[in-house]
C-alpha cells in the first residue's frame, strides 16, 4: 500500500549525538540507560558497502551548523551522486518524521497523509516503489502491500544518519531505479566516552480545526554510548516511547427529507394535505437518515535498538546490531445511525412535533421492535443503530545483522554480512451493530441544526447505555448472501451483525554477502573490489474477510456485548450515551467470522518469494586527465532473479458466496538475469569545484501486488462475455539508462551551491492494461470455465511491461551561512533547493481504480508519483546555545497512491493530489556551561500554515478537502557526557 493510509498522529522525529570521555571500567552503570543516541556523519557510501572501507567514520559536533558543515563534507568527498543528512539534521530540523527530513533534500520530495504527516518519499519525480530501501546497507521489508517502506515507522531517534544515492553503485546492493534510501544506525567505536541522555517532550495536535477537539501526546527516550576494554568494545543501545490521542466529531446526514405526517402535541397534523405533490406546499422538513460519530484516534510506537562492536586489534571487527520498531494505530468510531425516511420501509410520522419556518424543530419518531421468529430468525430491523467500529494497525518491525571484517596479507581484506530482517502488518476493520430489541421512541430537539447540517440533539426511550437492553444482532439483511441449498437454513438470509475485513502482511529476508577488496597500483586505478549477495525475501499477503455472525446455529441471535464494554457519552454531539466496546482481531466472545469470497476478495490473497544472486566488480579510479584530477569507480553487476507466486485462480464474479471457488492456490513464476553496469566520474576542476558524471542501468523490481498469481473469471450476463482479471507473476523489472551530471562549488566545508541535470530513459516500465479482445481459450479451460455462446473472446485486465519514454530534469541547491559574507551576521544561514521534472511516459488512466479494474480505452495520465516543481527553504540561526528556524516546503500536484481509512483492506487507488505547502519552526536553548549544562529546551510546530489536504478521485470529478490542523510540542532534554 503505497500509500499510505491517513495517520492522525504526528512522529516527531529526534537523534541523540554527543562527545564525551570516561574511562571505560566505570561506564557500565551508564549504559543501563537505552538508546536513542546517533551520531555519525561518515560517507554513506562506506556504509552501504558491507564489505568496509579504509575511511573511518567521522564523528559529528553537536550543532546545527556542524551538522550541515558535516553533511557538505560528505556530498564533496564522495564518488558517487548522493546527499547526505546526519543525526543533528534529523533532531533538529523541524520535522515529524525522517521522510520529511529526507525530503529537504535537492530532487527529493514526501508523499503526506490527510493529517499532514510524511510517509514516504519519491527520488526525481518516481514514486517509493522505485527506491531501494536499506538500514546499513542490508535491503529493508515492508509493512505495506508493496516495496515502498512507510518510514513513519522507524523511529528516528535510533538512527545515526541517512544518504540517498542517486546515481548508480556496483557494489550497492538491491538499490533502487529512483535513487536509494540507507539509513544507519550508530557505531559506538566512532566515540571515546560515555554519552547518556534522555528527553521528554508533551504535545499538541491538530489545533485550529474548527469544531474539532485537539490531540495531545508525549514521548520519551533514554540513551547510552559507551566503549570498553581500552576501546575495544563499544556498545551503543536505547529505546524510545511516543504516545498520542485525538478525537474528532462526523455529523452526517442523508440529506433532508419532507414528512407529511407531522402531528403536533394537541393531535394536529402540521403537514399540508398532499403536500410534496404538484400545486401544494412543501413537507415539513427534517434528516432523512444520520451518521452522528465520535471518533477517537490513539497512537504508540515504541523502539528500540543495540550494537555491539568488537575490535580486537587493527586486522578484525566484529558487529551485531539489532533493531526493532512497533506502531499501534488505533480508530475507535461510536456511532448513532438510522434510516428514517430514507430507510427501508421509510418513515413519515413525527409526533409531537414543533415546526418553525417549515422545519420540523422538535418531535419524536417510534422505532420498530426487533422480533426475530422461529420462521424469520433474521427480520428486518429498523431501529437507531449502535454503531461500533475499530480500525487498527499494528506493525512491527525487526532487523537483525552480523558484520565480520578481516584483513589478511598482502593488503587484502574480506567481510561477511549475514542479516535478517522482518516486517509484519495486522490491519482490520471490525464492525458491530446494536439495538433495543423493543420498540423504542427517538426524541429530537434543534432540528433546524440537522437539516442546516449540523446535529440535532437527541433522547431515547430505551437506555443505550444499558447493555442488557441493547445487544449485537444481524441488520436488515445486509449480508446480501443466501445460504446454498445443502444447508438446513437453505434459501435464508446470512445473518450480519458486523463486518470484519483487512489483511496480514508478512515480510521477510534473509540475506548472506561476501566481499573481497585490495588496492592497487595502476595508471587508473587504485582498488578492486568484488563479492557475491544472495537474497531470499517472502511476502505474504493473506486476507480474511467475512460476516460477524453469532455462534447459534445458522449465525442467528443475539450476541452480549463483552465484558470490557464501557459507556462513550456524547455520541457524535448528539447527547446520546451509548455501549460501546472495541471488537479486536479476534471479534469477542459469542462472534464468529464467517467468510465469505468474491472477485474482489480473492485477487487479495497472495505470496510472493524472490531467491536473487547478485555477483559485482568494482575498481575505483584516482587520475589524471589532462591535468585535472580524477576520481570515482567503474563497475558492474550481474543479477539473478528467480521469482515465484501463489494466489487463487477462480471462476468466480462479483456476487459474494460463501464458499471459495478455488480449489487451492496455484503456482506460476519466472527466472531471468540482468547486466547493470555503472560509471561515477568526478572531476577536480581546481577553487573547489567539481565536475561528476554518472552513467549507468538501474532497475527497479516489480510491486509484489502486480506479480500475484490470481484470476478471477466469470461470464458477464450483460455483455455475454467472459470477463477476467488477474496479477502477472511473470512481470520483468522496471528498467533504465540513467545519466547524471553535476557541477558543485564549495566554500570550504561551510557551504556550497551546486546544478544538476539528470535524465533516465524508460526502457521497460509496468503499467496496468485491458485488452478488449482477449482469447480466454486456454484460461478458460484452466479454471473449468465453458465458453459462451459469443466465443472466447472478452476482456481481460492484467500488469504488463511496457516500453519507452524517459524523465528528465535539474536540481538547484546551495547552502550559505551568512557568517561568510560579514561576521555581524555570523550564526545566520539559508538552506534551499529547487527541482524541475518533466516525462515524456503516459500510460493507461487508473485514477480510482483498483488492480482488478477494467481500464478504459485510449485515457492516459502521466507518470504517477511525478511532481513538475518541488521548492524547500530552511532560514535557521545558532550561536550562543540559542537555536531557531523556519522551514518551507512546497510541491506541485501529482498523482500518488492512497490508501482509504474508510475501505480498509482494499488496495490503495491512485488519485490526483493538489499542491501542497507546509510551513514548520522551532527555537530553543541549550546550556552550554555550568551545572546546567547539557540541560535544554526546544518549542516547535508543524504545519504552521494548516495546509489543506485535497484530492481528486478522478478527472473532473469533486475535490474532497482536509482541513490539518497544525501541531507543536514542547521538549525538554539532558545530556551527560564525560
Amino acid at each position: 500500500m503505497t500509500t499510505q493510509k491517513p495517520r492522525p498522529i504526528s512522529l516527531f522525529v529526534r537523534s541523540f549525538i554527543r562527545s564525551g570521555g570516561l574511562a571505560a571500567g566505570s561506564t557500565a552503570t551508564g549504559c543501563a540507560l537505552l538508546l536513542a543516541a546517533a551520531g555519525s556523519a561518515a560517507r554513506a557510501a562506506d556504509q552501504a558497502e558491507t564489505s568496509g572501507s579504509d575511511q573511518l567514520q567521522e564523528v559529528v559536533v553537536t550543532g546545527i551548523r556542524a551538522a550541515i558543515e558535516s553533511a557538505i563534507k560528505a556530498k564533496e568527498n564522495a564518488d558517487v551522486i548522493e546527499e547526505t543528512i546526519s543525526a543533528e539534521d534529523i533532531g533538529k530540523l523541524p520535522d515529524t518524521t525522517i521522510a520529511e527530513s529526507l525530503a529537504r533534500l535537492p530532487g527529493v520530495t514526501t508523499q503526506r497523509d490527510s493529517q499532514g504527516n510524511a510517509t514516504s518519499i519519491s527520488i526525481r519525480g518516481l514514486g517509493p516503489d522505485f527506491n531501494g530501501y536499506l538500514m546499513n546497507g542490508r535491503e529493508q521489508t515492508s509493512t505495506l502491500d508493496s516495496r515502498a517502506v512507510d518510514l513513519s515507522v522507524y523511529p528516528a531517534e535510533l538512527i545515526a544518519g541517512a544518504t540517498v544515492y542517486k546515481s548508480g553503485d556496483s557494489a550497492l546492493m538491491t538499490a533502487g531505479l529512483a535513487g536509494t534510501i540507507n539509513q544507519r544506525l550508530v557505531d559506538p567505536l566512532n566515540y571515546d566516552h560515555l554519552i547518556a541522555k534522555g528527553t521528554f517532550e508533551g504535545d499538541r495536535i491538530g489545533r485550529g480545526v474548527p469544531g474539532q477537539p485537539v490531540g495531545k501526546g508525549k514521548r520519551y527516550s533514554l540513551s547510552c554510548i559507551d566503549q570498553f576494554a581500552d576501546r575495544k568494545l563499544g556498545l551503543a543501545i536505547g529505546f524510545v516511547h511516543n504516545d498520542h490521542d485525538s478525537a474528532s466529531i462526523n455529523d452526517s446526514s442523508w440529506g433532508n427529507a419532507g414528512y407529511s405526517n407531522v402531528i403536533s402535541p394537541g393531535g394536529v397534523n402540521l403537514a399540508a394535505p398532499n403536500c410534496g405533490t404538484t400545486g401544494n406546499p412543501a413537507c415539513p422538513q427534517f434528516v432523512g437518515g444520520f451518521n452522528y460519530a465520535t471518533n477517537n484516534y490513539s497512537e504508540t510506537r515504541d523502539g528500540g535498538a543495540a550494537i555491539l562492536k568488537f575490535k580486537p586489534n587493527d586486522v578484525y571487527t566484529s558487529e551485531i546490531d539489532w533493531y526493532y520498531a512497533k506502531l499501534d494505530l488505533n480508530q475507535h468510531i461510536t456511532e448513532a445511525q438510522a434510516g428514517l425516511a430514507f430507510g427501508s420501509p421509510g418513515i413519515n410520522t413525527i409526533t409531537n412535533a414543533t415546526v418553525v419556518n417549515g422545519i420540523v424543530d422538535t418531535g419524536s419518531i417510534q422505532m420498530a421492535p426487533y422480533t426475530p421468529t422461529a420462521q424469520n430468525p433474521s427480520p428486518p430491523n429498523y431501529g437507531l443503530i449502535d454503531r461500533n467500529e475499530v480500525i487498527f494497525d499494528q506493525d512491527t518491525i525487526e532487523s537483525f545483522g552480523w558484520n565480520h571484517r578481516l584483513e589478511f596479507s598482502d593488503r587484502w581484506a574480506a567481510s561477511l554480512d549475514i542479516n535478517h530482517n522482518r516486517a509484519q502488518r495486522i490491519e482490520r476493520d471490525n464492525e458491530a451493530y446494536a439495538t433495543a430489541n423493543a420498540a423504542t421512541t427517538l426524541s429530537f430537539t434543534n432540528g433546524a441544526a440537522a437539516v442546516g447540517g449540523g446535529t440535532p440533539q437527541l433522547t431515547l426511550s430505551t437506555p443505550y447505555s444499558d447493555p442488557t437492553q441493547i445487544f449485537v444482532h444481524s441488520i436488515d439483511g445486509w449480508s446480501g448472501v443466501s445460504y446454498p441449498s445443502s444447508s438446513q437454513f437453505a434459501g435464508a438470509t446470512v445473518p450480519q451483525a458486523g463486518y470484519s475485513k483487512g489483511p496480514t502482511i508478512t515480510d521477510k529476508v534473509t540475506a548472506v554477502r561476501l566481499d573481497f577488496d585490495h588496492p592497487i597500483a595502476a595508471r587508473l586505478f587504485n582498488k578492486l573490489q568484488f563479492g557475491l549477495n544472495y537474497t531470499d525475501r517472502h511476502k505474504d499477503y493473506i486476507t480474511n474477510e467475512g460476516l460477524v455472525i453469532s455462534m447459534n446455529p445458522g449465525g442467528y441471535g443475539d450476541i452480549a456485548f463483552p465484558g470490557n464494554a464501557f459507556t462513550a457519552a456524547d455520541v457524535g454531539n448528539t447527547g446520546l450515551s451509548f455501549v460501546s466496546f472495541s471488537p479486536g482481531a479476534n471479534l469477542w466472545p459469542g462472534a464468529q467470522l464467517l467468510p465469505k469470497y468474491n472477485s474482489d476478495i480473492l485477487v487479495k490473497t497472495w505470496t510472493v518469494t524472490e531467491k536473487v544472486t547478485t555477483g559485482y566488480g568494482k575498481l575505483d579510479i584516482k587520475t589524471n586527465w589532462f591535468g585535472i584530477p580524477v576520481r570515482g569507480n567503474l563497475g558492474a553487476q550481474w543479477v539473478h532473479s528467480d521469482q515465484s507466486a501463489q494466489g487463487y485462480r477462480a471462476n468466480v464474479g462479483s456476487a459474494p458466496t460463501l464458499t471459495n471457488p478455488a480449489a487451492s492456490l496455484s503456482n506460476g513464476g519466472t527466472t531471468y538475469n540482468d547486466f547493470l553496469p555503472a560509471l561515477n566520474l568526478t572531476g577536480d576542476l581546481g577553487n573547489s569545484k567539481l565536475l561528476r558524471l554518472g552513467v549507468s542501468e538501474q532497475i527497479a523490481r516489480p510491486d509484489m501486488t502486480a506479480m500475484r498469481n490470481t484470476l478471477a473469471l466469470s461470464l458477464d450476463s450483460t455483455l455475454g462475455r467472459l470477463v477476467g482479471s488477474a496479477g502477472n507473476p511473470d512481470l520483468k523489472p522496471f528498467k533504465a539508462t540513467a545519466l547524471d551530471l553535476s557541477f558543485e562549488k564549495y566554500f570550504q566545508t561551510k557551504g556550497y551551491l551546486s546544478a544538476a541535470v539528470f535524465y533516465k530513459r524508460l526502457n521497460t516500465y509496468i503499467t496496468q492494461f485491458t485488452e478488449f479482445g482477449y482469447d480466454f481459450t486456454q484460461l478458460a479451460q484452466s479454471v473449468g470455465v465453458a465458453l459462451p455462446p459469443s466465443g472466447p473472446i472478452g476482456i481481460y485486465t492484467e500488469q504488463v511491461n511496457g516500453h519507452g519514454g524517459n524523465i528528465r530534469g535539474i536540481e538547484l541547491a546551495a547552502s550559505l551561512p551568512f557568517g561568510m559574507a560579514t561576521s555581524w551576521l555570523d550564526g545566520f544561514g539559508i538552506t534551499g533547493s529547487y527541482s524541475s521534472t518533466l516525462s515524456s511516459v503516459v500510460v493507461p488512466n487508473t485514477i480510482g481504480l483498483g488492480p482488478a479494474t477494467q481500464v478504459p480505452l485510449n485515457l492516459t495520465m502521466p507518470l504517477p508519483d511525478l511532481s513538475h516543481v518541488n521548492v524547500k527553504e530552511i532560514l535557521y540561526f545558532e550561536k550562543w546555545g540559542f537555536s531557531a528556524f523556519v522551514a518551507n516546503n512546497k510541491r506541485s500536484e501529482y498523482i500518488g497512491s492512497v490508501a482509504s481509512n474508510t475501505n480498509v483492506g482494499n488496495y490503495p487507488v491512485l488519485v490526483y493530489i493538489q499542491p501542497q505547502r507546509w510551513v514548520s519552526a522551532q527555537a530553543g536553548y541549550e546550556f552550554q556551561s555550568g551545572w546546567l549544562k547539557g540541560f535544554g529546551i526546544r518549542f516547535e510546530g508543524n504545519n504552521l500554515n494548516k495546509p489543506k489536504y485535497q484530492t481528486i478521485s478522478a478527472f473532473g470529478g469533486p475535490v474532497t478537502t482536509i482541513q490539518t490542523g497544525l501541531n507543536y510540542d514542547l521538549r525538554v532534554l539532558y545530556k551527560f557526557g564525560r
